[in-house]
């Protein structure tokens, strides 16, 4: 038997110009008992797009593959973000504290212990699981963005929005070195993890036990660079706009 959650969301533009994230959803299934998450965001990288790639998430422990992280463009411009993964699985990994490629803090994440899987090209999946809470996410370092690094390292640019319904999420830029710059996407799924309708699966309830002992609480502060370092950024996105880059990954 399958159980579906789906939660859709329509991120508008606000005072701060177009934001990286224009529409997610987010889906649960629980399939043989096991918890599945999906989440599908919309970004907007304006004349930027992605290569039609797919990475594959192996478990640390016995390699068996447990979901996967796609870079989807559309035609018509659109390109898409997924993250489809057994979160059941990666709920018994041990936690740590966790960090962005470029050594930033997760946003979202924070502090909080979370499970980190290293993926291929240097990309990270980021699971925070509590008390009816819950934090899941990707962060993909992008072979064009090391231009941006090599003049503007160590920057975080990540808008949290709040868009209604207890759904939060953020879409954004980091860099640093060569190899450690990208896009993140990180979205709180608590509502997909631990539903509250009374006839909520087993397996989810007896996640939500086994998360009772972890508190995590988190952040919901957005990330921002100075004006002046948001200002060169800015422009940098704006040559590779106007190049109508395409978003590789690295290898």
């Amino acid at each position: 038997m399958v159980t579906t959650v789906t939660l859709s969301l329509l991120v508008s533009c606000g005072s701060q110009g177009p934001q990286v994230l224009k529409d997610i959803k987010v889906e649960s299934s629980t399939v043989n008992d096991d918890l599945m998450v999906a989440i599908s965001a919309e970004m907007n990288l304006g004349a930027m797009s992605f290569p039609a790639a797919t990475i594959p998430i192996i478990h640390p422990h016995g390699q068996t593959p447990i979901g996967q992280v796609e870079l989807v463009p559309v035609l018509g411009g659109k390109n898409l973000l997924k993250i489809s993964v057994n979160v059941s699985e990666l709920s018994g990994l041990n936690t740590g504290s966790v960090q962005l490629p470029n050594g930033n803090m997760v946003p979202l994440i924070a502090n909080n212990q979370a499970v980190s899987v290293r993926l291929p090209g240097g990309a990270q999946l980021y699971l925070a699981l509590g008390n009816r809470v819950a934090a899941l996410g990707v962060a993909i370092p992008i072979a064009p963005f090391d231009a941006i690094g090599a003049n503007l390292p160590g920057l975080n640019l990540f808008p949290v929005l709040n868009v209604g319904n207890n759904i939060i999420a953020t879409a954004g830029i980091f860099t640093g070195r060569a190899g450690q710059n990208g896009i993140a996407l990180i979205a709180d799924v608590s509502q997909a993890v631990f539903p509250q309708q009374d006839d909520a699966s087993s397996m989810m309830g007896l996640m939500a036990m086994q998360a009772e002992e972890d508190e995590v609480r988190l952040d919901y502060e957005s990330h921002a660079p100075s004006a002046r370092e948001k200002r060169a950024l800015d422009l940098a996105i704006y040559r590779l706009n106007q190049k109508k880059t395409r978003l590789d990954l690295h290898k």
